[in-house]
């Protein structure tokens, strides 16, 4: 007698059963793989953007450094030349958010010789402003050129340090306006948007403190 044997029918339908399951593990296997992937791109994307976020930071902060020992450089040649409208005082016009003197320069970016340049903020902008060499009687006229040297302020100070008259006490001023000698220091408080790139006071000692000839 012959051993039984199931009927096909049956062994169809427990067939498709066990392709069904295999199936099923697949997707699941899939999904797991899928998700694990997911995540190290999701991780990547993170790394890569905090990447950027440093670089942006760093490129921002050398920039801004770099516009500060300019600057620094720049308000440290200031000259005492004696403003001829003007007997008694200089050219040097110290406020708050604006200077404007006289520098030697020595005929690199500049003409040589004493020119006239401004420092002012003009809207989120710190500019550099030249209006060549003095002219005859030390009258002033329009800038020849403008520099953008540093963005996104929303403020910045200057303040000045020295004695204003031919003696004194020496002080700090908002603003050093027709006086008869440079300041000895001025400060520069730079106040920006972005609240990190913020940092302490740059103090500036100038080179030729004092009256016209060294007095």
């Amino acid at each position: 007698m012959s051993g039984y044997r199931e009927p096909r029918r049956f062994r169809c339908i427990h067939r498709r059963h066990s392709e069904c399951g295999l199936t099923l593990i697949e997707l699941l296997v899939s999904l797991a793989i899928l998700t694990i992937l997911t995540s190290f791109i999701v991780g990547g994307l993170s790394t890569a953007i905090r990447a950027f976020s440093a670089d942006r930071r760093n490129s921002v902060e050398a920039a801004t450094n770099a516009a500060g020992e300019s600057l620094r450089s720049l308000i440290a040649s200031a000259m005492p030349v004696a403003n001829a409208l003007q007997p008694g005082s200089l050219l040097f016009d110290g406020q708050r958010e604006e200077l404007r003197f006289v520098t030697l320069s020595e005929g690199r970016a500049l003409r040589g010789g004493p020119q006239d340049v401004r420092i002012r903020r003009r809207n989120d902008e710190l500019v550099i402003e030249v209006f060549g060499a003095l002219r005859e009687g030390g009258s002033r006229k329009p800038p020849v050129s403008s520099t953008t040297i540093v963005a996104g302020l929303r403020d910045i100070r200057f303040r000045y340090f020295g004695v204003a008259g031919s003696n004194g006490e020496a002080i700090w001023r908002d603003d050093w306006i027709k006086a008869r000698r440079l300041p000895a220091l001025i400060e520069i408080g730079f106040n920006f948007k972005e609240a990190e790139r913020n940092g302490p006071a740059v103090v500036v000692a100038l080179r030729n403190e004092g009256a016209p000839g060294g007095s």
